[in-house]
C-alpha cells in the first residue's frame, strides 16, 4: 500500500508537500487544476520500471508504443514556474513515495528521486534514495555518467563510478551486484521489492473502452485489464464460462465465478441492470455479453453507454487482488447519481474486506457524500480515508488536505466547489414567492 507521495517542480506543481495516501484517497478539484498530474507521477515511474530499456531514467513516453502516459520531453515535465528548496533546486524534478509491503506491518520503504535535464531532451537521474529507513542506498550524480553510491548503513561512500548508475531509476546490473560482494547481496533485493509494488498497480484511465457487440476470448482469464478496460468483458466473459460449466456439470460454483456473481451484485445495486448472461456465438471463439432488464436481455452495445464505462470500474475494484492499488480517473463518467454513490459503497467493501487501496481523480459530489456518510456510519475510519482538493493558486496548484471528523463532516471545504444547495432553494422560493404575489395582484 502507497502511504506518502511528495512531488516537487513536477508539471504544474511546485510542491504537493507530503501527502499522506491512506486505502481510501480521494483527490477533488477543480478542471486542469493538477489532479491527474498526481496520479500520472506514479504511472511515469511505473512504466519506467517496468520498461525494457535500462538507459531511460525516465521513460516519458511514445504514443505509437502505447505507453500509459505521455509527457513529452523533460521540460515539458519540469515546471515552468518552479521554485527553489533546500533539497530541491528549480531546475530539477523531484518525485518521492513510500510504500509498506503489508497493512498492519508499519514499516515503510521510500522512493526519492531526482531528475535533471539530459541529452536531447531526455531525463537525467540526479539523486536517488531507495529503500527502508537506515537501510537501502543513495546515489548521486557527479558528472554525466558517473555517480557516487552509498549504503545507508555505512557512514563511508562504497565509491563513484559509471556502474553505480541504477538502470530505469531502481536497481543495479548484475556485474554491479556481483562486484559489490557483501554489499551487492545487502541491496539487490530493494529494486525488485520496488517492482513488486508497482506491480500491483492497476490503473484505469478516464475514456474507457467502448461496448463491443461481441468479442474474441481466448479461453483464460487476462492477465490484466488494460488502462482503458478493455480486457474488462474478457474478464467477465471468462468467469461467466467457468460458472456456466460448473453449472452443467452440478459442481459448486468455482473461485474465478466470483467476479461474474459480484459483478452482477453491484449493477443491481447501481439500478444498471439486474443480470448479465455470457453467451457463445456458434463454435467460434466469439462471445456476447448480455444485459438483462427484468425478463429482457440486450446486447450490451445496444444498453447506455454507462454501463459499458462502469463495468471496468467495477471489474478492476473486484479484479485486484489483496494488496492491491486501484488508480481511478472519473469512474463516476455517464452514471446516474444513486450508481456513482454506490461506488464508494464498492469501493470501501473491498478496502475493508480484502485490503485493495483505492487513489481516486473524481468531480462526482454523490460519490463524495456517500464517502461522509460512510465515515458517519463507521463503515470507514477517518483514518482510513484521506480527502483532497486541489485548485489553481496562480500558475500553480495547490493541494488542501481536507479535514474530516468522525461524522463524516468536512471543516475547511473550499466555498461553493459543489455549489451552493442552500442558496439555490432560498433563490428559488424567494422566486415561487414573488410570482405567486404578483399573479395575486
Amino acid at each position: 500500500m502507497l502511504t506518502h507521495l511528495k512531488l516537487n517542480n513536477f508539471k504544474i506543481w511546485r510542491t504537493t508537500g507530503p501527502m499522506r495516501l491512506a486505502p481510501l484517497t480521494l483527490l477533488l478539484g477543480t478542471n486542469s487544476s493538477g489532479k491527474s498530474s498526481l496520479i500520472q507521477s506514479l504511472l511515469l515511474i511505473r512504466q519506467t520500471a517496468k520498461g525494457d530499456d535500462p538507459n531511460l531514467d525516465l521513460n516519458l513516453g511514445n504514443p505509437d508504443a502505447g505507453d500509459t502516459v505521455t509527457l513529452g520531453q523533460f521540460r515539458d515535465l519540469l515546471c515552468r514556474h518552479g521554485i527553489a528548496s533546500p533539497s530541491n533546486p528549480a531546475n530539477q524534478v523531484g518525485i518521492e513515495f513510500r510504500w509498506q509491503a503489508a497493512a498492519s506491518s508499519g514499516v515503510t520503504t521510500l522512493f526519492s528521486a531526482r531528475y535533471r535535464t539530459g541529452p536531447g531532451g531526455s531525463a537525467e537521474l540526479e539523486y536517488l534514495r531507495l529503500g527502508r529507513d537506515g537501510q537501502g542506498f543513495t546515489v548521486q550524480r557527479r558528472k554525466a555518467g558517473i555517480y557516487r553510491l552509498q549504503l545507508a548503513d555505512e557512514k563511508s561512500q562504497v565509491g563513484q563510478s559509471a556502474a553505480y548508475r541504477p538502470q530505469r531509476s531502481f536497481s543495479f546490473s548484475a556485474a554491479t551486484i556481483a562486484e559489490l560482494g557483501k554489499r551487492g547481496e545487502a541491496i539487490k533485493g530493494i529494486g525488485p521489492s520496488l517492482l513488486d509494488e508497482l506491480d500491483r498497480m492497476i490503473y484505469l484511465g478516464p475514456i474507457r473502452r467502448l461496448a463491443q457487440r461481441d468479442y474474441v476470448w481466448a479461453g483464460r482469464m487476462p492477465a490484466h485489464i488494460g488502462d482503458d478496460g478493455a480486457k474488462a468483458v474478457d474478464a467477465l466473459i471468462a468467469s461467466g464460462v467457468a460458472l456456466q460449466q460448473a453449472k452443467r456439470r452440478k459442481q459448486p460454483p468455482p473461485p474465478e465465478g466470483h467476479l461474474f456473481t459480484k459483478t452482477v451484485e453491484w449493477l443491481r445495486r447501481m439500478n444498471l441492470a439486474d443480470g448479465l448472461l455470457v453467451r457463445p456465438l456458434g463454435t467460434s471463439a466469439r462471445y456476447e455479453l448480455l444485459v438483462q432488464t427484468e425478463d429482457e436481455h440486450s446486447n450490451i452495445k445496444d444498453v447506455g453507454v454507462g454501463v459499458s464505462q462502469v463495468l471496468p470500474v467495477i471489474v478492476a475494484a473486484l479484479f485486484a487482488k489483496p494488496g492491491h492499488i486501484v488508480i481511478l480517473e472519473e469512474p463516476e463518467s455517464h452514471l446516474h447519481p444513486l450508481a456513482q454513490s454506490v461506488l464508494a459503497d464498492l469501493m470501501a467493501a473491498e478496502a475493508r474486506e480484502r485490503q485493495v487501496q483505492f487513489i481516486v481523480e473524481s468531480h462526482s459530489e454523490h460519490l463524495f457524500r456517500r464517502m461522509q456518510t460512510l465515515i458517519a456510519r463507521q463503515d470507514v475510519k477517518p483514518g482510513e480515508s484521506a480527502m483532497y482538493f486541489v485548485e489553481r493558486e496562480g500558475k500553480a496548484a495547490q493541494l488542501l488536505s481536507l479535514e474530516v471528523d468522525q461524522f463524516g463532516r468536512v471543516q475547511n471545504w473550499p466555498e461553493g466547489f459543489f455549489g451552493d444547495a442552500l442558496g439555490e432553494t432560498r433563490e428559488q422560493a424567494r422566486l415561487m414567492f414573488e410570482r405567486m404575489k404578483e399573479e395575486k395582484g
